[in-house]
């Protein structure tokens, strides 16, 4: 076939299999240069080595294409395709045995919905697929449409029943579920051992590998005072470093090698990276390598290197008895892991014995398993098996291992309750601590309340701290910690140990109860919550925001306008008055981190607590979120204005917001939030409200002011603030200008009550532009840009 007719030729013309092949590369040569010839000199490119193994030259590949049928010239270029793939992929940990026929195995593949191609040279492809939404310019319109995405995996036999398979971890785990269903296919596994590879791996301190340059090491734990991890990565090499005595015997040594994670090295003879991760599991840990980007031929030599020098196997689990994790294995026995339990448990310290038998229960169930078709039955012993009518059974017991939740959380209760009067961190003290239980109709809680003082013992530097304390285990953590953003500790353990808790202040429980200073991991705890806290806020805030975005757009168009009373009833099935409370709260809590919700079911209290920090103390505030889907708008009718100065005269006595009131504060406003308000009505409950606080004998008689903050004007806050996040949060006087601003819109109004209409949110996001004007970083800003 010529040059000139290829144009023409179904292969050339087959832009699905280019794009495959080429990728992007494929997009950027034009049509008309999309001849076989250019086609496969783009594909040569990168490939040399590997096809010149063959065919010696690109035109001794593009004659033997010219000579095939398109299926088959195809099939050589997805097998020169498949074979880079292959050798750029990680080796090892995914064989598996095949007993029968390797290609009935590969058709029960595709009648489980998986597509396969079968190549050469022992290669296989097979596609898993997913439905994924994608969103397409269609003419002059766009769209989304679902469509069957595929990523494939790389099989390749070795001709004597074994395979190995390469790709992403999570096609590898679907692929690995369906292949090995069969009596005819079984997964070649790592096996146990009982060997200590502590030893070996303290190489890595002093013991260089003249091949391999050791350029990252990860330790998961370290001897910091919060345990921290520590990653060390140099491309020079991090020997010296690790070796220093900044860092060995003061925050790591030969122990801390049982929580290394991940060693890193340069290649030296190819300048590739090779990574060494340790993997952990119910029964051990094992260790994996990733070694994608080596040649093939180097990959074998390599993993054998590091056998060696490491003293470690690649096909070994190794059990956490001999490697120093004691307290690993605690966690693992409190998820309920038989299999550990089992392995380990006898081989533990007597005092940790003690206490798992305090948290745990282990049932042992007589099973019976029918020798002719497996079927297995407890506690009784059958006649005969009801499925195959087989009487021969063999006897063994199964382990149940059952978790006791709330012995742990009175164990954890015991240890923290002694705490009491005057802790100290890092310069802050925490003065009339108090512990005691905190119970909820589905929860237990460990409460601490303590006052925060600065240790200049500044007054504007205190503040009143409720702490609603959890043990996590596991279970999943309770809503009212996340939906109210309550300040809290988590004491871990089993799954939630295991798995880490990312933004929140965690304790330890194996440590707990370990200490003789509960005290110091509960301070240090509460510092990583207070500093993890605004990473809580952040995701949920810009979810409310957008939901209530959508609420305020939709009203403005006029959707609420003339609705029956059951279309209104639907509009609050899909978004009712608790829904718009908590958005609103997420982004009040957002742009003031002391804002606490209320509004507990049963109980007369206002839905929420603002609490502004002033120069000389707070501003203290109630706040009540108004949800209508009128067109009139929300009726505050006498039953809200007397609620809102029941609210106002209840929280200055000392109701629900006395954790943040100091004993001379008082409540300083009322805010309504709603997404829809009746204008007329706000003088008539302003001068309500006023009357109920000059009937009160125990309220000093000042005006206290109700505020009035449409929907609209909430998110112009939240976008000023959103879009000057930096500055607000680095720059004190920034933050100040924010918060005063708004407050004095607060206190601004006339006749008893304030708007803070979207001019006053203007005037708050000039105040902050002013501000900014000021710091060194809008300085350097302008000169740079001048």
């Amino acid at each position: 076939m010529s040059d000139e007719m290829a144009p023409h030729a179904p292969l050339s013309n087959d832009d699905g299999f280019w794009g495959l092949l080429l990728g992007k590369k494929y997009d950027r040569i034009p049509e008309s240069e999309r001849t076989i010839k250019n086609l496969v000199s783009e594909f040569y490119r990168g490939r040399t080595k590997r096809i010149d193994t063959r065919f010696e030259s690109t035109d001794d590949l593009l004659a033997e294409l010219e000579d095939q049928e398109p299926d088959c010239a195809q099939q050589i270029l997805l097998t020169l395709w498949a074979e880079e793939k292959w050798a750029q992929k990680s080796s090892g940990g995914n064989g598996f045995r095949v007993k029968t026929d390797f290609r009935e195995e590969l058709q029960r593949l595709e009648d489980e919905g998986l597509f396969v191609e079968e190549l050469a040279d022992g290669f296989t492809l097979v596609w898993p697929s997913k439905e994924v939404r994608v969103t397409t310019r269609e003419d002059d319109r766009v769209r989304s449409r679902l469509f069957e995405q595929a990523h494939p995996l790389f099989v390749r036999t070795d001709g004597d029943g074994e395979i190995e398979v390469r790709g992403a971890k999570s096609r590898i785990k679907k692929f690995s579920k369906t292949f090995a269903d069969s009596d005819g296919v079984s997964r070649i596994g790592r096996s146990q051992t009982t060997q200590h590879v502590i030893d070996g791996l303290a190489s890595i301190f002093d013991d260089e590998i003249e091949a391999l340059t050791l350029t990252d090491v990860e330790f998961q734990r370290t001897y910091l005072p919060d345990g921290s991890s520590l990653s060390l990565s140099n491309p020079a090499g991090v020997r010296n470093d690790l070796n220093s005595d900044a860092i060995f015997q003061e925050l790591v040594d030969l122990q801390s090698l049982s929580e290394l994670s991940y060693l890193g090295f340069n290649h030296n003879k190819t300048g590739k990276t090779v990574e060494l991760k340790v993997e952990r599991e119910e029964t051990g840990f094992y260790f994996e390598i990733q070694d994608r980007y080596l040649p093939e031929s180097e990959k074998e030599a390599i993993q054998l290197l590091i056998e060696d020098k490491l003293g470690i196997s690649f096909d070994s689990i190794y059990p956490y008895d001999v490697q120093l994790r004691d307290s690993y294995i605690f966690h693992q026995i409190l998820t309920g892991a038989v299999e550990t339990y089992n392995r380990y448990f006898e081989d533990l310290p007597e005092e940790e014995q003690s206490l798992l038998n305090e948290f745990i229960d282990v049932a042992e169930i007589d099973t019976y398993e029918c020798y002719r078709c497996h079927e297995v039955y407890e506690e009784e012993k059958p006649d005969e098996c009801d499925e195959c009518e087989g009487d021969s059974f063999r006897d063994d017991i199964r382990r149940e291992v059952s978790v006791d939740d709330e012995a742990i959380h009175e164990a954890a209760f015991e240890s923290l309750k002694e705490i009491r009067d005057t802790l100290s961190d890092n310069g802050i003290n925490f003065l009339d601590v108090s512990i005691d239980g905190y119970e909820t109709k589905h929860n237990d809680y460990i409460r601490a309340t303590f006052q925060e003082v600065a240790s200049a013992g500044k007054e504007a530097n205190t503040h009143r701290y409720e702490y609603i304390n959890y043990c996590l285990g596991n279970g999943r953590l309770p809503r009212r910690i996340n939906q109210y953003l309550l300040n809290s500790v988590l004491v871990v353990y089993g799954k939630a140990y295991l798995n880490g808790r990312e933004h929140f202040g965690t304790i330890d429980l194996h440590d707990l109860l370990m200490t003789d200073s509960p005290e110091d991991l509960l301070t240090s705890a509460i510092r990583d919550s207070k500093s993890q806290f605004r990473n809580r806020i952040i995701g949920r805030a810009d979810e409310a925001f957008e939901r209530l975005q959508d609420l305020h757009q939709r009203g403005a168009a006029g959707e609420f306008d003339d609705l029956s009373q059951g279309e209104r009833e639907e509009l609050k099935e899909e978004y009712d008055y608790n829904e718009f409370e908590r958005d609103v709260f997420y982004l009040l809590k957002f742009m003031f981190l002391f804002t606490e919700r209320w509004g507990r079911e049963g109980e007369t209290e206002t839905d929420g607590c603002l609490v502004i920090p002033e120069d000389d103390g707070y501003f203290i505030a109630s706040y009540d979120p108004k949800l209508t889907y009128t067109k009139n708008g929300y009726d505050l009718d006498a039953g809200e204005k007397n609620k809102a100065a029941w609210y106002m005269i209840t929280e200055n006595l000392g109701g629900a917001l006395s954790v943040s009131l100091s004993d001379d504060e008082n409540l300083d406003a009322h805010l309504f939030v709603s997404n829809n308000f009746r204008e007329g009505q706000f003088p008539y409950v302003a001068s309500r409200i006023q009357e109920w606080f000059e009937q009160s004998e125990d309220v000093e008689k000042e005006d206290i002011p109700v505020a009035f903050l449409p929907l609209e004007s909430l998110l112009s806050l939240y976008d000023t603030f959103d879009r000057h996040y930096d500055p607000i949060i680095e720059y004190p006087s920034v933050k100040a200008a924010f918060r005063r601003a708004f407050i004095e819109k607060i206190r601004s109004g006339e006749d008893g009550y304030s708007v803070v209409d979207t001019d006053a949110c203007d005037a708050v996001e000039e105040r902050v532009l002013q501000a900014l004007k000021g710091t060194t970083r809008s300085r350097t800003l302008k000169d740079h840009t001048e």
